[in-house]
Parts: structure tokens; C-alpha cells; sequence
């Protein structure tokens, strides 16, 4: 095999195996293997979806001092607002995500804003 055709077969290899790593969420920083949107290989964010109107799970249980990210996978903008004003997200568009800080022991009603039906709750330990 020429020069130029191991070249050409060695660039074909590498793209395949390019795109195979960026479709599974890995992609090769260094020699090494990241997942794209984790912060640890282990560590998993507590979180809330946002779906058909309404907050999923209705109480989430957490440590206090944990961060939860708030996912809202409706077509049509939510709010995660504390009951009593421990936190608010404010608006999170559909699509988009916020996180949020439950920074003390305790039980924290919430609700979205612009939907009053919609609630929920943490319980922080």
C-alpha cells in the first residue's frame, strides 16, 4: 500500500471514530474519555423535569447544600419559585434548563408562576 493511501485509509479511520465517540457523548480530550455534561463519572445531579405541565417527581428528597437542576422539556415557558422565596429560577424557557441551591434542612414548596397549578416538593436533609 502507498504512502498517501495508508494516509487516506489512517484519515477515514480517524473520523469514524470521531463521530463514533461525539454520538455516544465521549469525546477524546488528551487521550482520556469525558462525558459531556457530567461533572464526575459517578456524580449524579439531583433533578426536576418539567413535562405535560406538571413537575416530575412531586417531592424530590436531597441533602442540604445540594444543587438541582431544573429541566423543562415542555414546549412553553415555567418558573420553579419557592412558596415562601428560598429560590426562584425565574422564567426557563422550553428547552432550557436552570439549577438551583436548596441550601438548608428543611421542606420547600414550590410551584411555577405563570401555571399556579403546577407544585411540588423538596425535602432537604
Amino acid at each position: 500500500m502507498s504512502t498517501s493511501s495508508r494516509r487516506s485509509v489512517a484519515s477515514h479511520v480517524a473520523a469514524l471514530t470521531a463521530t463514533v465517540l461525539l454520538s455516544t457523548g465521549f469525546a477524546a480530550v488528551g487521550g482520556v474519555g469525558v462525558s459531556a455534561g457530567a461533572s464526575t463519572p459517578t456524580a449524579k445531579r439531583p433533578s426536576v423535569t418539567i413535562k405535560n405541565l406538571a413537575f416530575s417527581p412531586k417531592t424530590l428528597r436531597v441533602k442540604a447544600g445540594s444543587k438541582i437542576t431544573v429541566k423543562n422539556k415542555d414546549g412553553t415557558t415555567h418558573t420553579f419559585t419557592a412558596n415562601k422565596g428560598a429560590f426562584d429560577t425565574g422564567d426557563i424557557d422550553g428547552g432550557s434548563s436552570a439549577t438551583i441551591t436548596v441550601k438548608k434542612a428543611g421542606t420547600y414548596a414550590y410551584h411555577c408562576n405563570i401555571h399556579d397549578f403546577m407544585k411540588g416538593t423538596i425535602k432537604a436533609t
